[in-house]
């Protein structure tokens, strides 16, 4: 009683110190990005955009005043990372969708709402704006064209498609329109019909993984030879997968939080089909060519540590192994993790993308879940651990295979 006790409470830190570690991967970022107050007027601009600064000072700003916008402003150059950062967290507090983005962005708190002004909106339309009194909590005033005369605005309340106007139509005809708009919402705010089938797909794909299943086999059939009973088999492990989806989920926070910097979000997705069709590749290489020597493998060190642990067959031992699978698994199948991150990124909120990253993942480990749950004999488990060892080449076919498929697709639909 005293041993399962320790045990018990051994699973409950292990499990609290992962998971607050992937709290904090996520949430650090974040901390220090948010600093700023976020009641001023914060603009956002690169440095290298030459006529950026010149509206801001000669019409921007002016317009904010005579409009009677008190706040102070904030100017910030994005091409920083921590205040790239900074303005993915404003406009994932208000639900800005990625593809409403320009080279400039103002965020102006304006009588108890938020009016954002993207791109180079001309004076005498602003001024229309913040004389209105009829402007919603949120909307977005567009003026997508930074050269020569613009030819048309766009407006987005929320409601709807983006709605554009020609350049002299004037905001009071416009804003009714925007305010009842109909068609698809932007991508990021209505894109569950587009991105759960493919987080369901990924998911699942990368969860027919050699490298989790083996060792998991070898743990079930290890337990069984030393005669541990089914209930300490079970305990073990869930504490296996479990450290396997902390360590798993803790990659996926911080590769999103890195790729959300990038400035052109949709070349990082597209970069990261690329990367999922070049593991595809190695995959089918190693199938019929077994000494080629790039192999999506487990490192032979990593191996001899884990098979060492199993040994023991203790619970921390067992923290170490699945801490040990789950770090290297990504190599044996990062791509399609890659992948769909990249996509969330493009197509997504942030707090849509951490949803979507937490239902892949209970995805990714649901077959070791299911394995556990119906291995429950030794000769059964034997019997899974010569499948796997007897089929773990064709697996790897039929993986490549499928990621090269699924990165095609991704590139020629999802990611357009």
């Amino acid at each position: 009683m005293g041993a399962g006790s320790k045990s018990m409470r051994f699973l409950r830190a292990a499990l609290t110190l992962g998971l607050l570690g992937a709290v904090l991967l996520f949430a650090a970022p974040a901390a220090s990005a948010g600093s700023s107050d976020g009641e001023g007027v914060h603009i956002y601009f690169s440095s290298g955009c030459v006529d950026c600064w010149p509206y801001v000072q000669e019409v921007l700003l002016p317009a904010l005043q005579a409009g009677g916008v008190q706040a102070e402003a904030e100017i910030h150059d994005y091409t920083v990372p921590a205040e790239r950062a900074s303005l993915m967290e404003r406009a994932d507090e208000i639900d800005l969708p990625r593809s409403i983005a320009d080279s400039l962005y103002a965020f102006v708190p304006y009588r108890g709402g938020t009016v954002v002004v993207l791109g180079h909106v001309p004076a005498d339309l602003l001024a229309q704006v913040f004389a209105s009194d009829d402007l919603p909590a949120r909307l977005v005033v567009w003026q997508p064209e930074m050269h020569g005369e613009p030819t048309e605005y766009r407006l987005w309340a929320w409601a709807g498609d983006v709605t554009s106007f020609p350049i002299d139509t004037p905001l009071a005809d416009a804003l009714p329109q925007a305010l009842t708009a109909g068609g698809p919402l932007p991508v990021g705010l209505a894109n569950l019909g587009q991105l759960l089938p493919a987080v369901v797909v990924t998911g699942l794909l990368d969860s027919v993984n050699p490298c989790a299943f083996a060792v998991i086999l070898l743990l079930l059939a290890f337990l069984f030879t030393i005669r541990q009973s089914r209930a300490r088999v079970l305990q073990l492990g869930l504490v296996y997968i479990g450290m396997i989806f902390l360590v798993y989920f803790a990659i996926g926070l911080g590769i999103l939080r890195a790729v959300r910097l990038s400035d052109d979000p949709h070349f990082v997705a597209r970069l990261g089909s690329w990367v999922l069709i070049g593991l595809g590749i190695i995959n089918l290489i190693e199938y019929f060519y077994p000494r080629f020597p790039i192999k999506l493998h487990m490192p032979t060190a990593a191996g001899v540590k884990t098979n060492e642990l199993l040994k023991r067959a203790t619970m921390p031992a067992t923290v170490g192994v699945g801490l040990l699978v789950g770090l290297c698994t990504f190599p044996c199948s990062g791509g399609v993790y890659v992948s769909i991150i990249t996509l969330l990124n493009a197509s997504t909120t942030l707090a849509w993308g951490v949803g979507y990253l937490a239902l892949y993942n209970v995805l990714f480990v649901l077959p070791l879940l299911l394995i556990l749950l119906l291995v429950g004999n030794r000769l059964a488990a034997k019997r899974w651990a010569r499948w796997e060892r007897e089929h773990a080449r064709s697996i790897r076919l039929w993986y490549g295979l499928v990621m090269v498929a699924l990165g095609a697709v991704m590139l020629q639909w999802v990611i357009r």
